[in-house]
């Protein structure tokens, strides 16, 4: 018996450690996604999990067996070094949830996406630019380095397919997000309240998750099992709830708008670097965090306003 255990409650240690221990670690072992796995060293790292988090001993002893085998199904190992996955408590509950760092091992394993970056833009980030050419859709983003970084104002991924071409860049509004929280709360609670526990690592995999839809298959089935762990611990629907018919104000700005209203900035002498601050601002006069979350009703607006603006530097 190792240390860890001599500090878990004698109920929970039987499940891990006593005789009917072996009956779980035969399910985890033939239940493994990943065989390379090792019900020994994802025991350990439980024991560890439960003894950084005391709430996770106050858990029952069947629920923490489930986690165990939710952890095999997904393949996702516990270790708190590659934060792939994660026992969380509930109540009285202990539920597994795969991190974004496991969906996206989950992707290299495919074997079809070759690299990728996941990221949070800030409301005090000084450079935020997406657009879209002939060569296809584009980012910049320069972080804030200067103390407070502000809300989130987006989250986005960038991935590069061992295919080649142009990369995958998917990226997701506040209003978005916030939309993402509100359906995973309303279809579980226990996912919702993993948003106020670690929100900002809920948003990266949710902007992960919608993009993946649009990653190729592969042959071995890993792309279409991450989005089956997924569903199963935090389901998110992106699509629009047909029973809420969407009101004018939900309805924010879209990418086009966003890259006219750019252009618009740009072609009458704004550098292309500060034309996102000028776009920012101007929907932070309006009390919105960014453009994104601006509604789209506002655009016209935002096109007047701007072109007054630079009539009146050109004077």
């Amino acid at each position: 018996m190792t240390n860890a255990t001599t500090n878990l409650p004698a109920t929970i240690n039987n499940v891990l450690h006593g005789p009917g221990s072996k009956s779980l670690a035969s399910r985890f072992t033939s239940g493994r996604f990943d065989k390379s796995m090792k019900w020994a060293a994802e025991r350990q790292f439980a024991e560890q999990a439960m003894i950084k988090n005391t709430k996770l001993l106050e858990c029952t002893p069947e629920s923490i067996a489930g986690a165990m085998l939710d952890c095999a199904y997904s393949g996702l190992t516990l270790s708190p070094v590659l934060a792939h996955g994660y026992l969380i408590p509930y109540g009285k509950i202990c539920s597994f949830h795969p991190g974004y760092r496991g969906l996206m091992q989950m992707a290299f394993k495919a074997g079809t996406v070759k690299s990728a970056q996941v990221n949070l833009v800030h409301q005090n980030d000084p450079t935020f630019r997406i657009w879209t050419d002939e060569r296809g859709r584009h980012l910049q983003h320069e972080e804030n380095q200067r103390g407070n970084a502000g809300e989130v104002t987006h989250a986005y991924v960038i991935c590069n397919l061992m295919a080649g071409g142009p990369p995958i860049i998917e990226v997701m509004g506040r209003a978005d997000l916030n939309r993402a929280y509100a359906a995973s709360q309303k279809r579980n609670k226990a996912g919702g309240a993993v948003w106020k526990i670690w929100p900002e690592e809920m948003m990266k995999k949710c902007v992960i998750r919608r993009a993946a839809k649009f990653w190729p298959k592969d042959d071995g089935g890993v792309i279409q099992h991450m989005m089956e762990v997924s569903d199963r611990h935090d389901f998110v629907d992106f699509a629009p709830d047909p029973d809420e018919a969407p009101s004018e104000a939900e309805l924010c700005m879209s990418t086009d708008m966003y890259t006219e209203l750019s252009d618009l900035l740009v072609n009458r002498g704004i550098e292309p670097t500060v034309a996102p601050e000028w776009l920012r601002r101007w929907a932070q006069s309006k009390g919105y965090a960014s453009l994104d979350d601006t509604p789209a009703r506002l655009f016209d607006e935002c096109k007047e306003s701007l072109e007054a603006i630079l009539d009146a530097r050109s004077t």
